[in-house]
């Protein structure tokens, strides 16, 4: 027999021996895949809530290993792509504990239902079920207070700033809603603001767990500027609660006063709507005899008034007699 022969007889034994080989262990792969094991098999896992009465007091776990048992193409399937189960929380029971609780026995039950048939569920690899504890919640209708820092433009005022929504319902455990009277509102903030504003804004959660529901959870604000402008007069100071036997003289008698009020009112405003005083007896300003005035507005539509200078008056008070 040739060389060249020879080298193709070996060759072709090697080849059939690599073809048996290979046919040999698919069949065994084959015959393993066909036969029945028990093995923990990771599936994905989502959770569904509907029930408003109840809320979680802990955080579910996204996978879960479940012990199956089924043959080895199904098991292969499983492991492969680990299909999402969806556990729905709804239905939990009050325990010997007192708290509500997702026992073992009806979170397999939704299992099962959702795999395939021929795979059977055996129970959970640790031995243990997913712990779902539930708190029963609290419900109670309280006032909403606004927490706001507001400034507006030059030349604007807040003529109102008014909750809409004044009053929530809050639902939450009993021992975060018990020390609770009110409800108030994250910080508005806003600066240089012209003009006039509708917003929501949400509540704030204090409790310690930090698990309340609003109901809304957001309050309406109502925010009203006007722009205005000012005007300045000059007045002369007044004496109130004088006794009769007693007469006082100022200086200076008169201080100019800046009234502001919205552009349209500003006309019809004089210098009888606004009048300057001190009251008897006297404060005297660090044991001096300068008194500062104080400023009574009598017209609702001025807004603001004020000295035109931070300076006082001096006096001298007499005896009639």
């Amino acid at each position: 027999m040739s060389k060249f022969n020879i080298v193709f007889f070996k060759k072709n034994q090697v080849r059939r021996f690599v073809l048996f080989l290979l046919a040999a262990s698919f069949v065994w792969f084959l015959k393993n895949l066909n036969e029945t094991y028990l093995r923990a098999v990771p599936f994905n896992l989502n959770f569904e809530n509907s029930n408003h009465n109840y809320q979680l007091s802990n955080e579910l776990p996204t996978k879960v290993n479940l012990l199956v048992r089924s043959s080895g193409f199904r098991l292969l399937s499983l492991t492969l792509f680990k299909p999402l189960l969806v556990l729905d929380v709804n239905n939990a029971v009050l325990s010997s504990k007192g708290t509500y609780v997702l026992n073992e026995s009806m979170q397999l039950a939704q299992f099962k239902s959702q795999i395939e048939e021929g795979i059977e569920v055996i129970g959970f690899e640790a031995g243990t079920p997913i712990v779902a504890n539930f708190v029963k919640l609290a419900q109670r209708k309280m006032p909403i207070r606004l927490e706001s820092d507001i400034k507006t433009a030059p030349n604007y005022y807040l003529k109102t700033v008014s909750l809409e929504t004044d009053s929530v319902t809050v639902l939450g455990a009993l021992s975060d809603i018990s020390v609770l009277d009110i409800v108030a509102t994250e910080k508005l903030m806003i600066s240089q603001l012209n003009r006039s504003l509708d917003t929501l804004i949400p509540l704030k959660d204090i409790s310690e767990s930090g698990q309340l529901n609003f109901i809304p959870s957001r309050a309406k604000i109502s925010i009203e500027t006007a722009s205005f402008s000012e005007l300045s007069f000059k007045l002369n100071v007044k004496a109130i609660g004088l006794p009769a036997q007693y007469r006082v003289k100022f200086f200076p008698s008169q201080l100019s006063v800046i009234v502001a009020a919205p552009i349209e009112l500003l006309r019809n405003i004089s210098d009888t709507d606004v009048e300057l005083y001190v009251e008897y007896p006297f404060e005297k300003n660090q044991g001096t005899n300068v008194l500062t005035p104080r400023i009574n507005i009598k017209n609702k539509g001025i807004f603001k008034a004020y000295l035109a200078e931070s300076i006082g008056v001096e006096y001298i008070l007499t005896n009639n007699n």
